[in-house]
């Protein structure tokens, strides 16, 4: 390697950095900010790919942008910071409920749709990742493709670590720029990338500065939390919306403040079906109100489980009563599926918290952070952890009828018997409460079921708003279909990176495209949602795990990568025949049939169902890339087709997420159909697949 290609490759390296580690911040710091997006942040995901597929397109007409990176981060900080105070007018379909979205509109705010505002946020954040991949293209065609390929991937790992460890410090934005900017002025080059980096990258630290509330402000592995203390009170913002009200539940509180004492009358109304409450397990403890309550009710001995451990330390700290310092309860920082999969303990009463969802899973997928925990299989799971006459007590704020129902639809079908209900209006912390198992009539009250017609020739239960499954565990959606509102953020995206692709190849560039990487872009990020989701099933839905999934997915590409180097003569008929094979074999394996394997097997298992598609994708991917005359315009191709499957993503609302694999295999098919019936002039002049 000549000192040319050392000096490509370290600057290559870094910039691969700095993609993942941008993309990872933005996914974090748009919808604290702007909740509305939050709704949308894989969007942000398919924004990066954008912009970097049109950076390396633009690569072919030798265009330097790079300085442009900071001005872009800048613009795209400002407007973050702008629509912070701004009004957006909810979806009036009603397809979907979003949380934390105005649906009255004052006359004298400043107003945005959805829709506009998150083509906005795409828009800039596709341009802030152009001059990344431009300068990504002009180190790369300095190196052998599969190498470079494979440095570049290196970097994403660097970035993906370096992130993962601002994440487990609970670190500030503020920390986040200022570490890319450092490693962005480090790979300056030229007067004006310096001149325009020292002028912008401070500005963006002064913003993000501006935008933050010390003494009143934590950013955990999943939110922005804001908190404020009152006489009485302690109120938790998380991304801009209430999540949590700690309460004092003292006897002097209670006297003096009828909020405090109509909210504690709604915490405990349901304990009148609890004979015996020694042995509790609460999942969503939060703050602590609900351990609170269950130890005024002389529990013995509680579980509280919670997947934020900035909540936990915060209810540590502000709640009144101190309930986490009871010797009586054990804290178990994690996700509620997860712990009960890692426990054979079994309970008097398991209480589900107002668990909702103010955030997605990650930002490769549309299913949101509680998604799985109301499904039909999570609740047999806990009923499983239910004592003989071990009741269920389920709190939740259901803006909509229809979400109740949905949630009222699994307890039944799991129970074999009608939960109860309580309606609380006017509500205060939730609206509904919900309890199932053993239960005495003469304890009813203001309990009711709701009735359910049966099929007169089946028996079968007939719901109107059927119960969420694993495969379908969309709570917030009415029916399963792809909402408006993101059929018109997809269209717009789609004809905007249309038009966008063409500007960037200019006309001379616009024939022979590479359709065979496109469609292995479209199908790889398809796969890799499908791993996202069924890892989370399996193991959580913790961004430990999120982790985990996206390095596994980095280092399997890395290795498929490495294969094809050493064993160039790779034949690619076998390969997309072994690709194929496991897809189907993904498919026809249902990873909610290994929850019941000790939890070694269901790693060793559903990582293998997971990782062998991936690593199949990666072969042809390299063996293909690996034969291009010009690798760098081909790499655009690939991350452009990226987006096609971001957007084919979202069809799981739908179908379920299962026939995602269906969608990859399609689009693998499409891929090898292209391959086959491709341009001499894509070939380099030697190489090619066998």
């Amino acid at each position: 390697m000549t000192t040319e290609q050392k000096t490509a490759a370290r600057r290559l390296l870094g910039y691969g950095f700095l993609i993942l580690f941008f993309e990872l911040a933005l996914i974090r710091f748009i919808p604290a900010d702007v909740r509305y997006t939050a709704y949308f942040i894989n969007l942000v995901l398919i924004a990066a790919f954008l912009g970097t597929g049109l950076g390396l397109m633009l690569e072919v007409r030798r265009w330097n942008i790079t300085f442009l990176f900071a001005p872009l981060l800048l613009a795209l900080i400002a407007a973050c910071n702008y629509f912070a105070n701004v009004i957006v007018e909810a979806p009036s379909m009603g397809e979907e409920y979003l949380w934390g979205i105005y649906e009255d509109i004052s006359p004298a705010g400043r107003q945005w749709g959805v829709t506009p505002t998150v083509g906005l946020f795409f828009l800039l954040a596709a341009l802030m990742f152009v001059p990344l991949g431009q300068a990504v293209g002009r180190e790369f065609g300095k190196l052998p493709p599969l190498a470079a390929y494979g440095i570049n991937i290196l970097g994403n790992i660097l970035g993906l670590a370096a992130f993962a460890a601002m994440s487990y410090w609970s670190t500030p934005p503020l920390t986040w720029f200022l570490l890319g900017g450092i490693c962005f002025f480090a790979l300056c080059r030229g007067k004006r990338e310096w001149a325009v980096s020292l002028v912008c990258f401070p500005a963006v630290l002064f913003m993000a500065y501006r935008m933050f509330l010390p003494g009143h402000e934590v950013w955990s592995p999943y939110y922005k939390i804001n908190f404020f203390q009152k006489p009485h009170a302690v109120f938790l913002n998380v991304n801009g919306s209430l999540h949590q009200l700690i309460l004092d539940f003292s006897a002097k509180s209670v006297a003096s403040n009828r909020y405090t004492a109509k909210t504690r009358e709604d915490f405990l109304r349901p304990y009148r079906f609890v004979k015996h409450p020694d042995q509790v397990l609460i999942l969503g403890a939060g703050t602590g109100n609900d351990v609170v309550m269950a130890l005024e009710q002389n529990a013995r001995h509680i579980d509280a489980v919670e997947i934020d451990p900035q909540i936990i330390r915060l209810g540590r700290e502000l709640h009144f009563q101190k309930p986490y310092d009871d010797p009586r309860v054990t804290v178990y920082v994690d996700d509620a599926r997860a712990f009960l999969k890692s426990t054979d303990r079994k309970y008097d009463l398991i209480l589900l918290g107002t668990l909702d969802s103010q955030t997605l899973l990650s930002g490769m997928t549309s299913l949101r952070l509680d998604n799985y925990v109301y499904t039909v299989e999570s609740f047999q799971s806990m009923r499983e952890h239910l004592k003989p006459g071990g009741v269920l007590i389920l709190y939740h704020m259901s803006p909509s009828f229809y979400i109740a129902y949905r949630i009222y639809a699994a307890l039944y079908r799991v129970f074999d018997d009608p939960p109860l209900v309580h309606f609380q209006k006017p509500h205060r912390l939730f609206n509904y409460t919900l309890v199932a198992g053993p239960r005495r009539p003469d304890a009813a009250g203001e309990f009711f079921t709701v009735p359910v017609k049966k099929n007169p020739e089946t028996g079968e239960l007939l719901f109107p708003y059927p119960a969420a499954t694993d495969d379908w565990p969309y709570l917030y959606l009415k029916e399963p279909a792809i909402p408006g509102h993101y059929l018109q953020v997809g269209g717009w995206i789609a004809v905007f990176s249309f038009v966008l692709v063409a500007l960037a190849l200019g006309r001379e560039n616009r024939g022979k495209p590479d359709g065979s990487l496109f469609f292995l872009g479209a199908g790889f990020l398809l796969l890799e949602t499908k791993s996202v989701t069924e890892m989370s099933l399996l193991f959580g839905s913790t961004w430990q795990v999120n982790v985990l999934v996206f390095l596994s997915v980095l280092l399997i590409v890395l290795a498929a990568n490495l294969a094809v180097l050493r064993f160039p003569g790779v034949n690619r008929n076998t390969v997309f025949l072994a690709l194929f094979a496991s897809i189907v074999l993904g498919y026809g394996v249902p990873m909610q049939s290994l929850l019941v394997l000790p939890a070694a097997s269901q790693w060793l298992v559903g990582g293998g169902l997971a990782a062998l598609p991936l690593f199949f994708a990666g072969l042809a991917f390299a063996a293909i890339f690996q034969s291009r005359a010009q690798p760098v315009k081909s790499l655009g191709y690939n991350l452009v087709g990226a987006i096609l499957g971001g957007l084919l993503e979202y069809s799981s609302m739908a179908t379920g997420i299962k026939q995602l694999y269906v969608l990859a295999l399609l689009m693998y098919f499409l891929a090898y159909f292209c391959l086959n019936r491709e341009s001499p002039q894509l070939h380099a002049a030697k190489g090619g697949l066998l």
